[in-house]
C-alpha cells in the first residue's frame, strides 16, 4: 500500500515514550480542569448535578451524596445492584456491569500478558540498540522505535521462535474472553428472570401482554384472537385490536402546537401590560418625588419589592379564573376509574340506542361468548355490563359433562363419525350456533377494539365444565362441520372434479383434495368478503404499494363528519373596551402568518405572499375546533380503519411467554413477529400496520442505506480538512475567485471551521440511525434501540477502527482488499502500526468522556441560555425543570463496545494497550455509575437486551484479532527469510473456527432465555407474588394505623390556628381532602393531588408528613433558622420544589389496588390519538386582571371549547412568570409505570 492511502493512524508508528504522555497529559490537564469546575458547582446547582434526589418519583429517588468535593466517590459504592437496578432500571444496571466485565477481562490478562510478551518483544528486538531505548525513531521507518519496540514487529528474525509464545497467550486470551462471555451471559439471564418474575414487575400490564402482529384479515377480530389464544394456562383478560387513527393523531400534534402558541401570546400580552403599568408608575412616582423632592431609600426599595413579591405570591395562591374543564384530566387513581366507568355507560346507552343487545355484543366483542366447546353460548361482553347470559343452545355434549370429569376425558363414541345421525347432529349444532351468535357477535368493539375476558381454567385456558377434545369448531360461520375433513386430503380423490385431476403440472397447488384451512371463531366468509374494502380495512396486497403515493396528492383527513359548532358565530371582540387596551395598543399584540398551500415553510420564505392573523384570536377559534373535532372523532373511533395488529393481555405471565414462542399460525410470516414485555408508553403507533412483506423490504433497503452510509461517510469527514486552508482552495480553483480579497477574513474562519463542521458530522448519525430504524418498522421503542445499537456500532468500528487504523478512506480500504484472502495480510501490515494511536485515543477519549459526563457541560449550557431565550411561559419553565438528561441505549453502548474491541484486537500484537484499556474503563466506569444514580433518569428500559447484544459484537474483536494474528504468522520470515511460523498461523485458523463455533452454540444455548421465561420459573414466582401480598398486606396495616396517629397530631397542630386565621367553610373542607389524600397516600391507595393550600396554614403539617405546598416550594419557607437556609437556600428550594411537584403521588403500580391497576391498564394499550385529552392554555395571572378578562373572553368565544385557566401560576413583582403547581393537565398516573 502507498503512503497515500496509509491510515491517519499509522502516522503515530514509532512515536516515544514523550510524545505519547505529552499527549496523554494535556487530557488529564482539560479533565482535571472539568472534575474541578463540577466539585465547586455540583452542591449549588442540584438540578443538574444532583435532580434524581428529588426531581422524580419519590421511588426513584437517591440519597444526595456528601457535600466534601470527593465524597461522590464514596457514595456511590453504597448502593448495591438491587438498588440501582430498582431505582435506574436493567438497561443501566447492565451497562455499568459491562464496563466491569471489560475490568474483569484485562485485568488478569495485563497482569499475565505483559510481564511475558513485554520482555520477549522488547529484549534482543530489532530496535533495541539506541541509546534511549523508548526514542522516536526517525532515521529508518522499518526498523521499530519508541513504543513499537514492545510490540509484535521488534522481534529479531534470529528469534522467530518466540512468537510460540504470542500463540499461547493468544490461545489464553480468546479463552479467557469466551469464557467471561460464558459467565455473564449467565448472570444476565439469572438477574433477568429474576427481575421478570418478581412479585412488582409481575403486577405490570407489560409483563402479561403480548403485541401480535401481522394478523390476517379474518383473524382481526376479538372473538378470532381470543378463540385462538385462550388454550394458555389463565386465559385472556383483555385484547386491544389497533385502528389506524393517523388522521386523528396528525390533529392531536396541531393542537398541541396551537396551545403552546396561544400559551405564549397570552403570556406575551399579560406581561406586556403588566410592563407598561409599571413603567407608567415608575413615570409617575418619579414626577412626585421631583414634585415632593423626598426620594425613596434603598431600604423603601427593598421593601415595595418585598411588598411585590408577597402580592404576587397570594395572586398565585388564589383560585384563578378556569373556563372550558369538561374534566377529561384524572388527577387520581380514582377519577381513572371514575372515567373508565363513565366511559363504559357511555359506551352502553350508545349501543343501546344503536340497537338493543345485537349492538351491544357488537360494542363487547363477538366471540368472547363461545366459552363452552360443547356448544354454550355465553355472551361475555353482556356479562359485563349486566352480568347477563344469553343463549344456552345446549347439545348433547353437555350431559357427558359427568362422564368426562370421571375418566378424565375418555368417551366411548359408540357410532361412525360419519353417520347420518352424527352429520345430522352436527348440522343442527352449526344452525344453532350460528343463530346465537349473529344475535350478538356482529363485529369488533368500534372504542379501540377493547375487551375485558373473565379468566377461564388455570389449567387449559378454558371453561372448566368443557371437556377437551370436544367442540374443536365451536363457532365456526360458513362451512358446515361435515365439510371439516376428519384425515389427510379429506377424502380418496373418487370426487376430484377432471379439472383438479389434469392439473397435475401446475406443482405449485399441491396433490388434489380438502385440506385442513382452520377457520376463525365466528368467521363468516360472506361477511369476510364483504368487509375487505378499501374504506373499512388498513390497505393490503398492491393497495398498500399504492397508499403512500395516494397521500402525496391527497389529504389525509380521516373520516369526514359534519362536527358541532366550536364558536359563537354572533361573538363580535369588543377591543375598545378590552382591559388591555388601557396599556398596550393593538399592534403590540402578537401576530404571525397563515401558510397557504397548507406549506408551512412557506410564511418564512415568502411573508408578504401569506395573511397576517391576530395569534390570540385566531388560535381561540382553531383550538376550539380541534377539540370539538378530536373529542367527536375519539367517540366515533369506529370509523377509522383497522390495523393488522392487535395486544393481548394474558392472566399469567407465563401464558404471555408461551404465546409468544408458539407458532400462531399455519401460514409462514403470519402473525409474526409477537413481542413480550412492551411498554404502553413505548409503542410506535405508525408502524402498527406493516406487513411480513413490506417489512423485509423495508429492512432491505435500511440496510443498504446503513451499510452505504457506513462506507462513504469518510468523504466528507475527510473533506473537513480542506475547510482548515481555504486560501490554498481559492489559488488553487478558479471558481472560488470570488473569494480573493477575503483572504485574512478566511484564516480566522478556517481556524474554527474544519471543528465546527467535524462536530455536525459526527451529531448526524444517531439521529439518521434512529430514523432510519423508525422507517424500518419496528414497533416498539426497544426494537429500534436494538436496531441502532447495531446500527451505530458498525458504523464506528468501520469509521473508528478500520478505516483509520489502515486507509485514510474508505474506498482505499476496499482497493487494498483484492479478494478474501488478501485480508489477514492487510490486517497484518496495517494494524500493528496504528497501535500507538489508539494508546493515546483511548485515554484521551476516556478522560474526555468521563469529565464531561460529571460536568454535563451540554445541559449546563442549556440550563444558563436556553431559559432565558426561550422559555417564557409557565409550561416552559415547568417543562424546563422537570425534564431530566436521558440516555438514548442505541448509541451510549456503542461507543464502548468499540473501545473493547480495539482492546481486544490489540492485546497480542501491542500487549501494552490493555493499561490503557483498565484506565479507560476504570474512568468511565466511575463517571456513569455517578450519572446513573443521580443524573439520568431512565423512563423506557429494554430489559437489559442491550447487553448480550453488545457481547455477541465483542466476538467481532477476537475475530479481527485472529484474522491479524493468522496474517502476521504468515509474514513472519526468519533470518533466511522462509516461513517461520507456519505451524502458528494453522493453529490460529482452527482456533478462529472453533471460536465462531463456540459463539453459535453460545447463542443458539442461550438465545431462547435471552427474552423468554422458562415454565420452570413459575412455580416460584407464584409463592413469590404470595410473600409479596402478604407484606403488602401488613404494610397497609401498619401503614393505617400510623395514619390515624398522624391525623391525631394534625388536628392538635391545626386546631391553635383557628382562631387566628378564620377559615371559611370551603376552607375546611379543602382541609379535610388534604388529610384524607395525605391519609391515602401513606396506607399505598391512591394520593392526593396537589394541593396549593395557604402555607400558614398547612405548611407545619405537611412537613410532618414529608409533603410541601405551593407556597413553601415557591414563595420560601417559614424557617426559623435563618442562617442555615441562607446557606443551602438553593438547595432547598430545589428540593422543596421536587416536593410540590411529585410529593403525594402514587408512583409505583404496587401501591395500587386490583381495580385500580385493571382501571388504568383498561386505557393503557389504547391508540395515544384516543388517550389525548383536552389540553389546558395555561396563562399567569396578574394584578392587574387582564388575564381573568383573557379567560372570560375566551370561554365566550369558544363556548366553553376551550380549557384555560390562570391557577398556580403568576407574575412576580419583576413581571417574571413564576409557577408552584404542576400544569392543571398534568395526570398523576403518567408517572406509574405500567
Amino acid at each position: 500500500m502507498s503512503d497515500s492511502t496509509q491510515g491517519a493512524a499509522q502516522a503515530s508508528s514509532n512515536i516515544s515514550i514523550i510524545a505519547l504522555l505529552t499527549a496523554i497529559g494535556t487530557g488529564i490537564a482539560a479533565s482535571a480542569v472539568q472534575i474541578l469546575i463540577f466539585t465547586m458547582i455540583k452542591n449549588r446547582l442540584v438540578r443538574i448535578y444532583q435532580p434524581k434526589t428529588y426531581l422524580v418519583p419519590e421511588r426513584q429517588r437517591t440519597a444526595p451524596p456528601p457535600r466534601s468535593p470527593f465524597g461522590w466517590l464514596v457514595s456511590i459504592f453504597r448502593y448495591k445492584d438491587k438498588e440501582i437496578i430498582n431505582k435506574c432500571g436493567l438497561d443501566a444496571y447492565f451497562f455499568l456491569r459491562y464496563l466491569q466485565t471489560q475490568l474483569i477481562i484485562f485485568v488478569p490478562l495485563a497482569c499475565l500478558l505483559l510481564p511475558i510478551l513485554l520482555p520477549l518483544n522488547y529484549i534482543g528486538g530489532r530496535g533495541t540498540s539506541k541509546a534511549d531505548p523508548l526514542d522516536g525513531n526517525g532515521a529508518d521507518p522499518e526498523v521499530p522505535g519508541g513504543l513499537d519496540k514492545l510490540a509484535w514487529g521488534n522481534i529479531s528474525p534470529k528469534q522467530t521462535h518466540r512468537y510460540w509464545a504470542h500463540l499461547i497467550l493468544a490461545i489464553v486470551v480468546v479463552i479467557w474472553v469466551c469464557y467471561v462471555f460464558f459467565a455473564e451471559l449467565r448472570v444476565y439471564i439469572r438477574v433477568r428472570q429474576d427481575y421478570l418474575t418478581s412479585a412488582e414487575h409481575r403486577l405490570r400490564a407489560s409483563a402479561t401482554t403480548v403485541l401480535v402482529t401481522a394478523i390476517p384479515d379474518k383473524w382481526l377480530t376479538i372473538e378470532a384472537l381470543s378463540g385462538l389464544y385462550d388454550v394458555f394456562p389463565g386465559g385472556i383478560r383483555n385484547i386491544w385490536i389497533n385502528r389506524n387513527y393517523d388522521a386523528l393523531l396528525e390533529k392531536v400534534r396541531r393542537r398541541e402546537g396551537i396551545v403552546a402558541m396561544l400559551e405564549a401570546a397570552e403570556t406575551s400580552l399579560i406581561r406586556k401590560c403588566n410592563k407598561a403599568q409599571t413603567k407608567q408608575a415608575e413615570k409617575e412616582e418619579k414626577a412626585m418625588q421631583r414634585k415632593t423632592g423626598h426620594h425613596d431609600t434603598k431600604e423603601e426599595r427593598a421593601r415595595r419589592a418585598k411588598n411585590a413579591e408577597e402580592t404576587a405570591a397570594q395572586i398565585a395562591q388564589g383560585e384563578g379564573v378556569t373556563s372550558g374543564d369538561i374534566n377529561q384530566v384524572v388527577h387520581s387513581v380514582e377519577d381513572a376509574i371514575e372515567e373508565s366507568n363513565r366511559r363504559k355507560s357511555r359506551v352502553v346507552d350508545k349501543q343501546t340506542a344503536m340497537g338493543g343487545l345485537a349492538a351491544m355484543g357488537k360494542q363487547f366483542g363477538r366471540g368472547l361468548g363461545l366459552v363452552g366447546k360443547a356448544g354454550e353460548t355465553i355472551v361475555e361482553g353482556t356479562k359485563n355490563v349486566g352480568g347477563t347470559i344469553v343463549g344456552g343452545a345446549k347439545t348433547a355434549g353437555k350431559g357427558l359433562e359427568g362422564q368426562i370429569e370421571s375418566t378424565s376425558g375418555f368417551v366411548k363414541i359408540d357410532r361412525d363419525p360419519l353417520s347420518p345421525d352424527m352429520r345430522q347432529e352436527a348440522r343442527s349444532r352449526s344452525r344453532n350456533d350460528s343463530n346465537s351468535s349473529q344475535t350478538h357477535f356482529v363485529d369488533a368493539e368500534p372504542v379501540e377494539t377493547q375487551i375485558n375476558i373473565p379468566p377461564r381454567d388455570v389449567s387449559f385456558g378454558q371453561s372448566p365444565d368443557t371437556p377437551r377434545g370436544f367442540g374443536e369448531h365451536r363457532g365456526v360461520k360458513g362451512p358446515e362441520l361435515d365439510n371439516i375433513p376428519y384425515r389427510f386430503g379429506g377424502g380418496d380423490g373418487s370426487n376430484d372434479s377432471d379439472e383438479m385431476k389434469n392439473s397435475w403440472w401446475k406443482f405449485w397447488k399441491g396433490p388434489s383434495g380438502g385440506f385442513a384451512s382452520p377457520m376463525p371463531h365466528g368467521f363468516e366468509r360472506d361477511e369476510y368478503i364483504q368487509k375487505k374494502n378499501f374504506g373499512q380495512m388498513v390497505t393490503s396486497g398492491g393497495q398498500q404499494i399504492i397508499a403512500p403515493v395516494k397521500t402525496l396528492f391527497m389529504n389525509n383527513e380521516g373520516p369526514q363528519h359534519e362536527y358541532p359548532p366550536h364558536i359563537d358565530p354572533d361573538y363580535v371582540e369588543d377591543e375598545e373596551s378590552a382591559l388591555w387596551a388601557k396599556y398596550i395598543k393593538k399592534k403590540d399584540r402578537s401576530t404571525h402568518r397563515l401558510p397557504r398551500f397548507g406549506i408551512g415553510i412557506l410564511p418564512y420564505i415568502f411573508p408578504w405572499v401569506n395573511t397576517k392573523v391576530d395569534t390570540i384570536y385566531w388560535c381561540r377559534e382553531e383550538l376550539a375546533r380541534l377539540n370539538v373535532e378530536i373529542e367527536y372523532d375519539q367517540d366515533h373511533s369506529e370509523d377509522y380503519p383497522k390495523m393488522n395488529s392487535a395486544f393481548i393481555q394474558f392472566n399469567h405471565q407465563i401464558a404471555a411467554h408461551m404465546a409468544v414462542q408458539a407458532v400462531s399460525h399455519h401460514i409462514p410470516k403470519h402473525m409474526a413477529p409477537r413481542m413480550v414485555e412492551v411498554s404502553p408508553t413505548d409503542v410506535i403507533w405508525g408502524n402498527m400496520s406493516i406487513k411480513w412483506w413490506e417489512a423485509w423490504l423495508r429492512t432491505f433497503f435500511i440496510f443498504a442505506a446503513v451499510a452505504g452510509m457506513c462506507i462513504l461517510w469518510a468523504i466528507p469527514v475527510s473533506a473537513t480538512a480542506l475547510l482548515g486552508n481555504i486560501p490554498e482552495l481559492i489559488r488553487r480553483y478558479h471558481w472560488l475567485s470570488f473569494l480573493r480579497g477575503a483572504e485574512t477574513a478566511l484564516k480566522s474562519v478556517a481556524g474554527i471551521l474544519p471543528a465546527v463542521v467535524l462536530a455536525l458530522l459526527m451529531i448526524l448519525p444517531p439521529l439518521v440511525f434512529y430514523n432510519l430504524a423508525t422507517l424500518q418498522g419496528n414497533q416498539t421503542g426497544k426494537m429500534r434501540e436494538l436496531s441502532v445499537q447495531n446500527y451505530y456500532f458498525f458504523f464506528l468500528f468501520v469509521q473508528v477502527f478500520l478505516v483509520v487504523s489502515i486507509a485514510s478512506g474508505t474506498f482505499a480500504t476496499l482497493a487494498g482488499i483484492a479478494d478474501v484472502t488478501s485480508i489477514p495480510g492487510l490486517l497484518a501490515q496495517n494494524l500493528p502500526k496504528a497501535s500507538n494511536y489508539f494508546f493515546s485515543y483511548m485515554i484521551i477519549q476516556a478522560l474526555s468522556t468521563s469529565a464531561g459526563s460529571l460536568l454535563q457541560v451540554g445541559t449546563l449550557i442549556m440550563w444558563i441560555l436556553m431559559p432565558k431565550l426561550f422559555d417564557n411561559t409557565a409550561r416552559q419553565k415547568w417543562k424546563r425543570n422537570t425534564t431530566l438528561s436521558t440516555v438514548h441505549w442505541g448509541t451510549y453502548f456503542p461507543t464502548y463496545t468499540n473501545f473493547a474491541c480495539i482492546a481486544i484486537i490489540y492485546s497480542t500484537v501491542a500487549p501494552l494497550i490493555m493499561v490503557f484499556a483498565i484506565i479507560t474503563f476504570t474512568v468511565l466506569w466511575l463517571a456513569n455509575r455517578y450519572c446513573m444514580l443521580y443524573v439520568f433518569r431512565h423512563t423506557e428500559d429494554t430489559g437489559g437486551l442491550l447487553y448480550p447484544r453488545a457481547i455477541n459484537q465483542n466476538f467481532i474483536g477476537l475475530y479481527v484479532m485472529e484474522l491479524c494474528l493468522i496474517g502476521l504468522f504468515f509474514l513472519v520470515r526468519d533470518d533466511k527469510n522462509n516461513a517461520a511460523c507456519f505451524p502458528q498461523a494453522i493453529i490460529m485458523i482452527v482456533v478462529m473456527a472453533l471460536t465462531a463455533i463456540f459463539q453459535f452454540l453460545l447463542n443458539q444455548s442461550f438465545g431462547p432465555l435471552y427474552e423468554h421465561l422458562a415454565i420452570t420459573l413459575e412455580d416460584e414466582a407464584v409463592l413469590r407474588d404470595e410473600a409479596f401480598e402478604r407484606a403488602q398486606a401488613a404494610r397497609l396495616m401498619e401503614s393505617d394505623h400510623d395514619d390515624s396517629d398522624s391525623d391525631r397530631d394534625n388536628g392538635a397542630a391545626l386546631n391553635p390556628r383557628v382562631p387566628d386565621t378564620p377559615v371559611s367553610h370551603d376552607d375546611d373542607i379543602e382541609l379535610r381532602k388534604l388529610r384524607t389524600s395525605q391519609s391515602t397516600k401513606s396506607g399505598g391507595g391512591n394520593g392526593g393531588t396537589f394541593n396549593p393550600l395557604n402555607p400558614l396554614r398547612t405548611g407545619a403539617t405537611w412537613a410532618t408528613r414529608g409533603a410541601r405546598t405551593l407556597g413553601a416550594a415557591t414563595f420560601g419557607d417559614p424557617d426559623t433558622n435563618r442562617a442555615r437556609r441562607r446557606r443551602r437556600k438553593d438547595v432547598e428550594a430545589q428540593q422543596l420544589m421536587g416536593e410540590a411537584l411529585f410529593g403525594g403521588y402514587n408512583d409505583e403500580i404496587e401501591d395500587l389496588t386490583p381495580d385500580q391497576r385493571d382501571a388504568l391498564v383498561r386505557v393503557a394499550f389504547q391508540h395515544e390519538a384516543l388517550r389525548a385529552k383536552r389540553p389546558n392554555v395555561w396563562v399567569p395571572r396578574d394584578g392587574l386582571g387582564v388575564s381573568d378578562e383573557e379567560v372570560r373572553r375566551t370561554e365566550r368565544v369558544g363556548m366553553g371549547n376551550v380549557w384555560i385557566t390562570n391557577r398556580g401560576t403568576a407574575l412576580d413583582g419583576k413581571g417574571r412568570v413564576m409557577y408552584g403547581r404542576n400544569p392543571p393537565d398534568f395526570e398523576e398516573v403518567s408517572l406509574i409505570m405500567l
